[in-house]
């Protein structure tokens, strides 16, 4: 199997992006495959303290957005959004560090930043699925919904787009509430269907739910990966993206060069 890059992407702090590359990463870790994690940083962002990457059974990196390129005054803004576009050194930097972790092949779950240049046209273009996460309320599903829309309008000329979910993550007393509302809103953000399928439950995933215990638990960095309830939802978690990553798995050999 080659080297997949699975995608958790988000354009505003606090969604939930990095307890759901976690959740994910340990999906496909209990399903023997080879795991990384990585979150990506950037310049000028504050560390903060880890309690994933200390107790989750797995490899987990950090790995800065470069800074961008520095380019004319004198530049249009189009062609220099088209250049920031085209940028792939974390990609490349993404690959080196993979190959050197795990391998030539296996998973990589990658933790996007919420900078503006994060998910990029060179970034998406190798993720085999991108995941948006999306919580219960109503200004939370409307991010969301925002960013996955401008995730697929990015790839709209693109022949095979990159699979683009949205991760769902609510009690599941809230859950039947949170897509009906959700499904809502994807119909009336693609009215004629050019994104989304007629039935919008289909590019939703359910994201394992972690109560206020279990995530103290996990803040006081206990063990809470060894709980088994939370082993099988990681499993079809993992196998509900990968699902998706399998049906529309492409190598885009015309920009191969590029990594």
């Amino acid at each position: 199997m080659p080297l997949r890059v699975h995608l958790v992407a988000g354009f505003n702090g606090g969604s939930g992006r990095t307890l759901t590359a976690a959740l994910l990463a340990y999906g496909f870790h209990l399903q023997a495959r080879r795991t990384l994690l990585v979150r990506q940083t950037y310049a000028g962002s504050v560390s903060a303290i880890d309690p994933i990457g200390a107790t989750l059974p797995l490899p987990c990196c950090e790995l800065s957005l470069p800074k961008p390129y520095e380019l004319p005054a004198d530049l249009t803004a189009g062609l220099a959004t088209t250049i920031h576009d085209a940028d792939g050194r974390f990609m490349t930097a993404l690959t080196d560090l993979a190959t050197a972790e795990i391998g030539a092949d296996g998973d990589v779950v990658v933790d996007l930043c919420c900078h503006e240049r994060a998910c990029n046209a060179a970034t998406i273009r190798y993720g085999a699925v991108i995941l948006v996460p999306v919580r219960a309320s109503v200004l939370e599903i409307d991010w969301a919904v925002r960013s996955f829309s401008h995730i697929l309008d990015s790839q709209r000329y693109r022949d095979t787009p990159v699979p683009t979910l949205l991760a769902a993550i609510a009690p599941d007393s809230e859950r039947a509430g949170q897509t009906a509302f959700l499904s809502g809103m994807l119909r009336d953000f693609d009215p004629e269907r050019e994104f989304v399928p007629d039935e919008p439950r289909e590019v939703i995933v359910e994201v394992p739910f972690l109560d206020g215990a279990s995530l103290t638990a996990l803040l006081i960095e206990r063990p809470i990966w060894q709980d088994p309830t939370l082993f099988e939802r990681c499993r079809i978690f993992a196998a509900a993206v990968a699902l998706h990553a399998d049906a529309c798995m492409t190598v885009p050999t015309e920009d191969a060069d590029d990594l």
